[in-house]
Order: structure tokens, then C-alpha cells, then sequence
């Protein structure tokens, strides 16, 4: 579904409901697992051969397995993060749906120097989900690039954090 070919929602069933409120719910669990660094907790939300595209500056393509690893490193050089997840749009289809969310994602870092800088970054998730015995799992995510505003620095230029820190 490319972003021009969303389509009006129609009624959903109780169960179709169901399993809107399921996925939606998942879609804003992953952005408090990102924020607080649960990646573990990540591995009931994607399927074990997922497809994960950050599809924005400094980003990667990874099968799950491995962006699971990559995740502390990419995200250690933001002191603390924010992933507001909204508008999620999802289409069901069986026991396969597509979502695209709105993700208004904002990272601090701190500079070697001790100042503290925002960076903003307006993004859309694009989801395909199947569902399996567990429930409702990410196949594939792509998270396409909008816009950016603010300051990004590189790791040799910021202090590193593996947990968040409160500014």
C-alpha cells in the first residue's frame, strides 16, 4: 500500500476491533520499549526473520536477529529518546493487516562538552503483520525518512548512554 493508496476505514467486526486494538497497541509498545531500551522485550513483537529498514540518515537494513544487536549501539549516542507514535492507519486483510504510523521520534545527546541537543525527526512507519498463535507480529518494517531538524552528532562527539538518562 503505497501512502496514496490508503483507504477510508470501513466498520470493523468486534473481532476485526480485536485485533485493531492489538495491533495499535504494539505499535506504541515498540516505541516504549525503544525509549527505555527493552529490546529484549522486542522479540514478541517481530517475527524471528523480520525485515527492519531504518530508512533514514544513519540507519540500516537488518533481518530482526541482527538489528536486535545492532539497536544498543545505533541508540547509545542519544542520552534520551522519545518515539510519539500516531495516527496509525491499518488495514486488515485475514490474518495479514498493513499499518503506517506517524512517528514524531525526538533524540537528545549530549556533546562532549556537556551541552545538550535536540533533534527532531518526523517519520512514517510502514508495517506488513501476520497473524500467528501468539498473536499479531511484524514480517517487515520499513521506517521511511520525512524530515530532520536539529543537531545530530556522531559518537565521537557525544557522550554514550546505555540505559536513558532524564535531562
Amino acid at each position: 500500500m503505497s501512502d496514496q493508496e490508503v483507504k477510508m476505514p470501513r466498520p470493523f467486526t468486534p473481532s476485526e476491533a480485536a485485533d485493531l486494538a492489538e495491533i495499535q497497541q504494539k505499535i506504541y509498545f515498540y516505541g516504549w520499549c525503544i525509549d527505555h531500551r527493552l529490546f529484549d522485550r522486542l522479540d514478541a513483537l517481530f517475527v524471528s526473520d523480520a525485515i527492519i529498514h531504518y530508512d533514514v540518515p544513519n540507519g540500516t537494513r537488518l533481518p530482526w536477529s541482527e538489528m536486535k544487536s545492532w539497536l544498543p549501539t545505533g541508540l547509545e549516542i542519544f542520552r534520551l529518546t522519545q518515539h510519539n507514535m500516531s495516527n496509525p492507519m491499518v488495514e486488515l486483510d485475514g490474518d495479514s493487516a498493513r499499518s503506517r504510523t506517524y512517528g514524531h521520534l525526538i533524540h537528545f545527546q549530549e556533546r562532549k562538552t556537556g551541552e545538550i541537543t535536540v533533534m527532531r525527526h518526523h517519520s512514517i512507519y510502514h508495517d506488513e503483520w501476520v497473524r500467528q498463535a501468539e498473536g499479531w507480529r511484524i514480517a517487515a518494517r520499513r521506517l521511511a525518512h520525512m524530515h530532520m531538524d536539529g543537531d545530530f552528532f556522531t559518537a565521537e562527539h557525544v557522550r554514550t548512554f546505555a540505559r536513558p538518562e532524564p535531562i
